[in-house]
């Protein structure tokens, strides 16, 4: 049978494992969220951030020598494209595990669920000592 401390033992060094490669349930240091998008062959750049706001556009110089219907057309579609990125990258987001909860959700294992085991470990304990002298259980 599975001793208690060992599971114990090994929930800890899972969790000093977790905290040495930076997952600790605090604030993980991520770059902000953007989408980008470009057209006219890298011409045309957008950077859109959450809440539909546009960040940046750059155009290349050289094509600012084309019509200006063209040109609108190149910045509408490098924008279309950053807030098509942008959804993508918060769908991304808002699939990712909430690792602090699961960091948490361990611990309270840890703290609650190993010395129950150890409980029921030492009755059955009890029981067999009891079984192997000749008692009845609950008696």
């Amino acid at each position: 049978m599975a001793n208690p401390s060992d599971l114990s033992r090994s929930i800890s060094e899972l969790l000093s494992t977790l905290d040495r490669r930076g997952v600790d349930g605090g604030a993980e240091a991520t770059a902000p969220i953007e989408g980008v998008g470009e057209a006219a062959d890298g011409m045309v750049r957008v950077v859109a951030r959450p809440g539909g706001q546009i960040e940046s556009v750059w155009i290349d110089p050289r094509l600012m020598r084309s019509g200006s219907e063209s040109l609108a057309d190149e910045i509408r579609t490098a924008t279309n494209a950053a807030l098509t990125d942008l959804r993508a990258a918060l769908a991304d987001v808002a699939a990712a595990p909430d690792t602090a909860a699961m960091l948490e959700q361990l611990r309270e294992l840890q703290r609650s669920a190993v010395p129950q085991l150890q409980g029921f470990i030492d009755r059955l304990s009890s029981v067999q000592e009891g079984l192997s002298s000749g008692r009845r259980p609950g008696s």
